[in-house]
């Protein structure tokens, strides 16, 4: 008799334990996890209008909302509408942070595995959008696990910061497609060369034909967000919004849908990271001290000039042989100037011995930079380590494995052994038994006194 109740209290304890541990689990396999907003909604701040110069001349015209058939899906509010392949597909409003109230965001939210999301870092500028590069001063708060580019230099495993092996440079485009866009691709395509486009979804609906020459000429084709806002500044629901969408209008007009972004600014925390892992997207920066400053080239800005851009790539050029790595370099398609600076640089680049021009996808050793081609994407768990720095790294005082990629999951994989089908981490497993273990004396010596 004393087995039996001996038996039934050990069973009753582990079942207790199991489904206090296992409650998280469950509620994450039914992935609704809508309201992982890290600390307020933004329903209605997301949608401040952005005096970002992004908002490029488009022919497309806003219109109010639109009343829809039952069997069609409302857009957000305010919303464009283009014409592509005899479809008319309806978009959110161009230069905007997408309404997070929309039931297409809504149903994508209800769709995503967001547990590994971390809820307890400050969002930047204190939470109110920002479409203009983060600030580290007040109002935004940095804490020490913030994992933050901006402020803190920090890159994770799973980053991609730059080409693995030496000789190589990753050539990339952002905020494009635009006007002058076709431009920069005449001067690729003349010199064989292919580049990742780092897109804006809001310039996609813009220029749809200029994205789809891109693409079928073998450019790569990524993502920038819909609106181009610092990420840290925005909830979870209007991060997921910004990538969707923009992953949509590429999936559109160019029938793939790519694994691989930049976040505007290059503007990423850990909250940023697990949200972009959380949509299936692997976050690229560049280079830590290889950025271009072509930004400065825009109109109204008559104090920069293109020189002082091809200065500053010649001086990469010079140090090529001592890189221990190959690079990612900061480009920008948007403007005529940017543009005819980054086509000034490939004159350079075209004449200099030894150095190999590649997409990302491709300085990575990837060939399939697209899910519809079987493309990769990241794990939804990374371990919480810092990575050495770039500027280390790109030393020949610092030994580099060429042949091995640093964002490789075998950094990771200490981390995601340590779970059973994702839920149930096999450590709490072991306290259960320990509690029992613990409790079998005393139980058995409670059981004594009466049977």
């Amino acid at each position: 008799m004393r087995c039996y109740f001996l038996i039934v209290t050990i069973f009753a304890t582990v079942g207790v334990f199991n489904n206090v541990i296992g409650s998280q689990a469950q509620a994450a396999g039914q992935s609704k996890n809508t309201n992982n907003n890290n600390g307020g909604s933004s329903s209605s701040g997301n949608s401040v209008k952005t005096n970002d110069p992004l908002k490029a001349a488009t022919s497309i015209s806003s219109s109010p909302t639109q009343s829809l058939s039952p069997s069609a899906v409302a857009a957000a509010s305010p919303s464009v509408t283009i014409t592509w392949n005899g479809k008319d597909l309806i978009y959110p409003a161009l230069d905007t942070s997408p309404d997070v109230n929309d039931p297409i965001v809504k149903n994508w939210l209800s769709e995503l595995n967001l547990q590994y999301v971390p809820k307890n870092l400050p969002l930047s500028n204190n939470g109110v959008p920002n479409w203009n590069q983060a600030q580290c001063r007040p109002p935004t708060k940095i804490v020490p696990n913030q994992g933050s580019w901006t402020c803190q230099k920090i890159l994770r495993p799973d980053d991609k910061f730059q080409c693995p092996k030496k000789g190589v440079w990753g050539l990339t485009y952002d905020d494009g497609p635009s006007e002058s866009t076709p431009s920069l691709l005449n001067a690729l395509n003349s010199n064989n060369l292919k580049a990742t486009f780092f897109v804006v979804g809001s310039r996609v609906i813009s220029y749809p034909q200029t994205l789809k020459a891109a693409y079928d000429k073998g450019h790569n084709i990524a993502v920038h967000t819909w609106s181009h806002p610092a990420l840290t500044s925005l909830s979870n629901e209007a991060i997921v919004a910004e990538l969707k969408w923009t992953l949509k209008a590429i999936k559109d007009i160019i029938g793939v849908t790519p694994v691989y972004m930049r976040p505007p600014f290059g503007d990423t925390d850990d909250r940023v990271r697990a949200l972009t892992r959380a949509v299936g997207l692997w976050t690229v920066v560049w280079t830590e001290g290889f950025d271009t400053d072509d930004w400065s080239l825009r109109p109204g800005q008559k104090s920069a000039n293109a020189q002082h851009v091809i200065d500053i790539f010649q001086g990469w050029l010079d140090k090529l042989p001592s890189l221990a790595a190959g690079f990612i370099v900061l480009e920008h398609d948007l403007f005529p100037q940017t543009v005819a600076a980054a086509i000034s640089v490939l004159k350079v680049a075209t004449k200099k011995s030894g150095l190999i021009i590649q997409t990302v996808p491709q300085c990575l050793g990837d060939n399939t930079p697209y899910l519809e081609q079987g493309g990769k994407v990241p794990s939804l768990i990374v371990a919480n380590v810092t990575i050495p720095s770039p500027k280390s790294i790109n030393s020949n005082s610092e030994s580099t494995d060429d042949s091995e990629d640093p964002s490789d999951s075998s950094i990771k994989s200490s981390l995601t052994s340590n779970t059973i089908s994702g839920k149930i981490p096999i450590m709490n497993n072991i306290w259960i038994l320990a509690v029992v273990g613990l409790m079998v004396p005393v139980i058995n010596s409670v059981f004594s006194q009466y049977v």
